[in-house]
């Protein structure tokens, strides 16, 4: 079907969170990020576009890797800059609300790539919807989640 831009995104977060508070497993959060902002952060930082996928295999890598771990990868294996992955660094340790996506929308750098633009104009509507349907405060925008984008 046809349907307005992030309502879907929104409702599978609504439902996520119901089922969540259903079990009482406590307090828990939902991470969020887009593929088009990390498309726009990578080519932002220097990473051609033919390494994207590749830098973002390793970027999914922090949940279970320090950050120094991930950037020798980037550099050694993926053949990424030593600049370029100290860029990215500087992003992927960011996380937060809408407040951080309004910060990300004025960077210098971002600000150059339309697939940047165009992933936190999204996720920025993702958190309005969020925020209607009342689990805005369960939800983090966390730009080193790379998995399943």
């Amino acid at each position: 079907g046809q349907y307005d831009p992030m309502v879907p995104d929104a409702e599978c977060l609504r439902v996520v969170s119901e089922i969540l508070d259903s079990l009482d497993l406590g307090k828990y959060v939902l991470k969020v990020n887009h593929r088009r902002l990390l498309d726009g952060m990578f080519e932002a930082c220097g990473v051609s576009a033919d390494k994207f996928r590749s830098a973002c295999s390793s970027v999914d890598k922090l949940d279970k890797s320090p950050w120094e771990e991930v950037r020798t990868e980037m550099i050694n294996e993926k053949g990424i800059t030593s600049d370029a992955a100290d860029m990215i660094g500087e992003y992927v340790r960011l996380n937060g609300g809408t407040e951080l996506m309004d910060k990300l929308l004025e960077d210098e750098n971002l600000k150059k790539t339309k697939a940047a633009i165009e992933g936190l104009n999204g996720l920025k509507l993702l958190f309005h919807y969020c925020d209607l349907f009342g689990i805005k405060d369960k939800v983090l925008f966390d730009l080193s989640l790379a998995r399943g984008l």
